[in-house]
């Protein structure tokens, strides 16, 4: 949307006057924030207002209290869920029972931990009551006194409650309404008082819905001392049996203290000054609010010692060698200096660090290894002169990468730039931990004897472990360009060119998020290819080039099915079924927009060089990948892959569940450096691929002739990211499959096996060394090490929330009683209608919260909501002037989910982009020449969005319902927020009617305080029953086919021999990665057992056969060459039923066991007190099941 168009802006082309003074972000949000709680708890117009509505319970979604034996029927909890299926990308709805009648809330409370010495509370609860009177100033059309819902404050006075075991009778809150009571119950636990504290409506209502009269609105407890003292202390949980994991996370939290727990309510806490292991208030909270800090990189104001780091891209690569060098090691110095600090507060026991010893001790010891590896990367530069080269390489096409991706970024949002204006060191620059990142790896990668590289279990992997948004990508994209730059000095190694060949696999298990990755790496290779044309004497003559190797939908196969796909943009063709070359919309060095009806070309093989060209739309040839500049190249990306396995690219981006076409497709042996031949028209060979000996001269090309080739080069380095969402039935078939990937890519060199370096990234895991093993068989170290506090690791700070620092706010809305429907709905106008009130005054400013973020845990949910959008909100958004805001005309809305079409994607995210323009009325034309769509209003997303979307604008999101993991949620929210200047603002609805939503409501501030404490650890079992029964026989086959030329054509299937030194080393090294995967021979043994079986179906389906049939890994259309492998889902599963996709795996079942004591004095070590005459207190029944009168 663009403007107001409420009753005094609502002409055609009026638009609102802008108030002169725009506020800071952070003060804007925070207005934005004041306006939607006032509409949806209240009281909007002050505490003494007038509701000139038929209802006040509809004026108002939450902080309501029903009258005792209040009934929910049914029809109220009903899901959100519609029909229609998502895919693993989108996640699953929550089975949930079916809805039956349930009592509506009567009370709200809390448990708190009290200091033993303490002898009494005083405690102060407050709620509005609205009566049915005369107004004193709103008037009907004649003239008299209208009758309104009118405001009286309750309460307010403190009640004291003396400590003593027992039950707290029934104390009136406010005399003029006695039968709002608070109650509770005192029990002692370990020398300390367990207190339980509720406000509870015992009030009687008749008729079959409460009135309003009889109901309670906005309320709230407040608890202190009576003296005021600091006297509620933190609730203590810890395990008995804590891994070592566990204690770390321990430590690193340990000032971040839950005080109390809600019952129906949120609670927040007031913390003592300089204490903060004790809180001196206590306040419930109907819609609470956690603000969670942001981190940085630590500057000069923070680490002096960090003054004489370079951390200049362009200096870097362009300085003195002996300055480099310094520089480098100032950056390692200054983190020992760091160590050594925190080491001299362990051994002082300061920082409450002394139950934590052992614990800190240990991290430290990690920090010092980081360093002693960074000194180590630091030292190779030094002495090896290409690894220096190679390190200057990757500064420069970083420093290029960086500014020219800005340009690209600012020329797709439509605003105007320059490569001068962009290119200042602030726009080049390293983060320290990016930096630190590289140089630590850097003997890993350059070293091929190195024991990151070995054979064994104990190489090690790198696991890169940072918050969302805080630049992961650039720093294994850094890694990425020195390995590239290196191989192309290294030359010829073993008798393998590493010239050509894919030297780097970047693999994603999300499709879009693969797809973001590909524009961002494409921009890399780009400034990679600019410096290697201006020496190719040093880079060579092969180009770098980057490819897109993901499933048939999102791009085609072959150079024929690309070839249909243009067609199809030019208006001719017939459709096929298959996805776009195109997957690009703007040049990624200048930014130009790129059509694919103009801008992709395709020649066949038959015709040309069985190429598809990709060239920037400069129409003025400025550009170095316009047609005028790079004719016989253009951009240098492939995304068809036939071409990929041809030109075999240096850099290759995959979806994980693309390496399932392993045994189907002998062509993909290639990938990892075994080609047979190479075709100077047509690019490399195998087997597999269908190639004339020579090429006669047509069409302006020359005659040429194919000339063998050896194997080159396996890839140097795999980089799995997002390593949180390699887990579950994926996981396990991806660590399975995992056997033949680093097979394939393990060489001998001077009698030495050789492994690729394996890094991965996340900003959510647990369990990083089991779930490492398991999927690459390797040790793993974290970068950044923890060190003791999670608000300092050296290489980021946790900045205190401010107008600099803006953390990313959370609102937490549970609407007992009511529909999910409705919640969302008034949720979704409240933003809407709210932020176009502040778009009217202040303008642009406003932009970052008039795009909602939708998030739903499933498909069937977001198709719930997108008709609710259609409908129920488009219609109340036109009414909201009437409630105090701002109408809004029909959101612009659309979706990202799998049902997104991949072509769409890009332009989806480029449309996302593009900000809301004060100037122009709603849904207005642009101006002459503007072709940019309408910017949009409302985008609804399932978990495919949860990862790698990065759009900086985008401040706002509503979450429907608990997402099923704190990974996802903790992902999820942070695609919000991204900018200092559109700090983020995330509102989670809660479905109360699921218990999981209603325990992180009532924990609410405490549980977003430490988030990343309760993310869930993940499950890789690679070798269990089901994981081998479904993979098994595809990586055998893919072990028999891909790693020589004797196996790899389709009719080689029926010439297997078992004795074969190729089909016996596929068998050992399938049994021994079991045998070491799951550190048990036995295991080993019985895979291998397993595998001889295979080998026995296979032998006995190779030989010979009536009529000539022959076998073949599948069937031909010669009527004679069967099938050895089965495709998945065409009957019942053979022993060679091989998968077409890793997705195609069965549901798993989340199942959390906790060991810990359940809250403070429910049954540890309590005895229940006499009966005082007072009656018992159902203490869950009178939170969640409306009790009250059992006094």
């Amino acid at each position: 949307m663009s403007t107001s168009d409420g009753a005094s802006n609502s002409g055609p082309g009026a638009t609102a006057p802008l108030a002169a003074a725009v506020p800071r972000p952070t003060a804007v949000r925070a207005e934005l924030e004041d306006l939607v709680m006032k509409d949806l708890l209240g009281p909007a117009a002050g505490s003494d207002e007038e509701v000139d509505e038929t209802r006040v319970s509809d004026r108002y979604l939450i902080g309501q209290l029903a009258p005792r034996r209040s009934v929910v029927r049914a029809a109220e909890s009903d899901s959100l869920a519609s029909d229609g299926a998502g895919t693993v990308e989108d996640g699953g709805a929550d089975d949930l029972a079916l809805p039956m009648d349930s009592l509506a809330p009567a009370a709200i409370g809390l448990t708190c931990t009290v200091d033993g010495a303490c002898t009494q509370l005083a405690v102060t609860p407050r709620w509005g009551r609205y009566a049915r009177e005369k107004s004193d100033t709103v008037t009907t059309a004649a003239g008299n006194p209208k009758t309104v819902w009118k405001r009286y404050p309750m309460g307010g006075q403190a009640l004291t409650v003396p400590l003593a075991e027992g039950d707290i009778a029934a104390m009136p809150a406010d005399p003029s309404q006695p039968d709002v009571v608070v109650r509770g119950r005192i029990r002692r636990l370990d020398g300390d008082w367990v207190v339980s504290l509720f406000l509870v409506n015992a009030q009687v209502t008749a008729g079959r819905r409460p009135k309003d009269d009889e109901l309670v609105f906005q309320p709230e407890l407040q608890v202190v001392a009576s003296d005021g003292a600091a006297v509620f202390h933190k609730r203590g949980r810890r395990s008995a049996t804590a891994t070592d994991e566990q204690r770390r996370l321990e430590m690193l939290y340990r000032r971040h203290v839950e005080f109390a727990v809600g019952h129906g309510v949120a609670v927040s806490a007031e913390v003592a000054d300089g204490k903060p292991g004790t809180a001196v208030r206590l306040t419930t909270r109907v819609a609470p609010t956690y603000e969670v800090p942001m981190t940085t990189p630590p500057g000069v104001e923070d680490n002096p010692a960090l003054a004489g780091v370079v951390l200049d891209m362009q200096r870097l690569a362009e300085m003195p060698d002996a300055e480099l060098l310094t520089s480098l090691r100032i950056l390692a110095s200054s983190y020992g200096q760091w160590i050594d600090t925190n080491q001299a507060r362990v051994d002082g026991g300061a920082d409450e660090l002394g139950e934590f010893d052992a614990t800190a001790r240990q991290a430290l010891e990690d920090c010092r290894e980081a360093r002693a590896r960074i000194d180590a990367g630091v030292q190779l530069l030094e002495t090896d002169p290409q690894a220096l080269k190679s390190f200057r390489f990757a500064n420069r096409a970083m420093w290029q990468q960086r500014i020219h991706a800005l340009l690209s970024e600012r020329k797709r949002a439509g605003a105007a730039a320059t490569l001068e204006e962009l290119d200042q060191p602030a726009n080049r620059s390293w983060r320290p931990f990016q930096l630190a990142f590289v140089l630590l790896n850097l003997p890993g990668v350059s070293r091929l004897d190195h024991a990151d590289r070995g054979a064994n279990a104990s190489a090690v992997a790198d696991l890169l472990w940072f918050p969302t948004g805080g630049g992961k990508t650039e720093a294994y994209l850094g890694l990425t360009a020195y390995t590239l730059g290196l191989r192309r000095l290294q030359g010829v190694v073993g008798g393998r060119l590493g010239h050509a060949g894919v030297a780097v696999i970047m693999r994603y298990t999300l499709r879009l998020l693969t797809l973001q990755q590909f524009q961002r790496a494409s921009a890399l290779i780009c400034a990679c290819e600019v410096i290697r044309r201006a020496d190719t004497g040093t880079w060579g003559a092969e180009p770098f080039r980057i490819g897109l190797w993901v499933g048939q939908r999102t791009t085609p196969n072959t150079i024929a099915d690309a070839h249909e796909a243009v067609l199809r943009a030019h208006g001719a063709g017939a459709g096929r079924g298959t996805g776009s070359p195109l997957q690009l919309t703007n040049c990624p060095w200048c930014g130009s927009e790129i059509k694919s009806g103009q801008d992709v070309s395709v020649e066949t093989y038959s015709r040309g060089r069985a190429r598809v060209f990709t060239f920037c739309g400069d129409q003025l040839g400025r550009c170095d990948f316009s047609r005028a500049r790079s004719p016989d190249e253009g951009i240098p990306v492939l995304a068809v892959d036939e071409e990929i396995y041809r030109r075999l690219p240096a850099l290759l981006i995959a979806t994980v569940d693309k390496f399932a076409q392993m045994p189907w497709n002998g062509k993909t042996q290639m990938l990892f450096g075994q080609v047979d031949g190479y075709c100077p028209r047509h690019g490399f060979t195998s087997p597999c691929m269908d190639d004339a000996s020579q090429h006669p001269a047509r069409h302006g090309m020359p005659a040429v002739r194919r000339v063998d080739h050896g194997p080159l080069r396996p890839p140097d380095l795999i980089i799995q990211d997002e390593l949180h969402l390699i887990s579950g039935p994926l996981g396990s078939l991806v660590g399975l499959y995992e056997t033949a990937v680093d097979q394939l890519c393990t060489w001998t060199l001077d009698g030495r096996t050789v492994r690729p370096k394996v890094i991965a990234s996340t900003a959510t895991i647990r369990q990083a060394r089991e779930q490492m093993r398991a999927l690459f068989l390797r040790d793993v170290r974290v970068f950044p090490p923890q060190g003791l506090d999670v608000e300092d690791n050296f290489f980021s700070v946790q900045r205190q929330p401010s107008d600099k620092y803006p953390g990313r706010r959370y609102i937490g809305v549970a609407a007992f009683g009511r529909r999910l429907k409705l919640a969302l709905i008034r949720v979704y106008v409240a933003y809407l209608a709210a932020g176009q009130t502040l778009f009217a005054k202040y303008g642009k400013p406003v932009d970052p919260w008039m795009t909602l973020l939708g998030y739903f845990n499933s498909m069937r949910e977001l198709g719930g909501m997108r008709r609710l959008v259609d409908d129920d909100v488009r219609s109340r958004l036109r009414d909201m002037d009437r409630r105090g805001l701002s109408r809004r005309h029909t959101p612009a809305l659309e979706e990202l989910t799998s049902r997104k079409n991949s072509r769409d994607i890009p332009v989806l995210l480029d449309r996302l982009e593009i900000q809301h323009d004060p100037v122009l009325p709603p849904h207005a034309k642009r101006q002459q020449g503007h072709t940019s769509p309408n910017p949009l209003d409302v985008v609804l997303a399932t978990n495919m969005v949860s990862v790698g979307v990065d759009i900086k604008r985008l401040g706002l999101m509503v979450v429907a319902g608990q997402p099923k993991s704190s990974s996802e949620y903790i992902q999820a929210t942070s695609r919000v927020g991204r900018n200092a200047a559109a700090p983020g603002l995330v509102c989670t609805v809660y479905n109360w009617a699921r218990p999981r939503d209603l325990s992180h409501y009532e924990r609410f501030a405490h549980y977003h305080a430490t988030f990343y404490q309760h993310v869930e650890a993940l499950s890789v079992t690679p070798f269990a029953g089901r994981a081998v029964d479904r993979g098994l026989s595809a990586i055998l086959a893919a072990l028999v086919r891909l790693p020589g030329t004797t196996y790899n054509p389709n009719e080689a299937a029926g010439q297997v021999d078992r004795t074969a030194a190729l089909v016996q080393a596929a068998v050992v090294a399938i049994a021994r990665r079991a045998a070491e995967v799951t550190q048990s021979a036995s295991e080993g043994q019985k895979v291998q057992a397993q595998l001889q079986s295979r080998l026995d179906r296979w032998l006995r389906e190779a030989a010979p056969k009536p009529g000539g049939a022959r076998l073949g890994y599948q069937r031909e259309r010669d009527g004679l060459t069967l099938a050895l492998l089965q495709k998945a889902g065409l009957g019942d599963w053979d022993t060679f039923t091989c998968l077409g996709s890793l997705r195609d795996v069965e549901p798993c079942v989340n199942l959390l066991l906790d060991d810990r004591p359940l809250d403070d004095g429910y049954g540890q070590g309590y005895s229940a007190p006499a009966n005082t005459g007072a009656g018992t207190l159902a203490i869950q029944a009178a939170a969640t099941g409306n009790a009250g009168g059992q006094a």
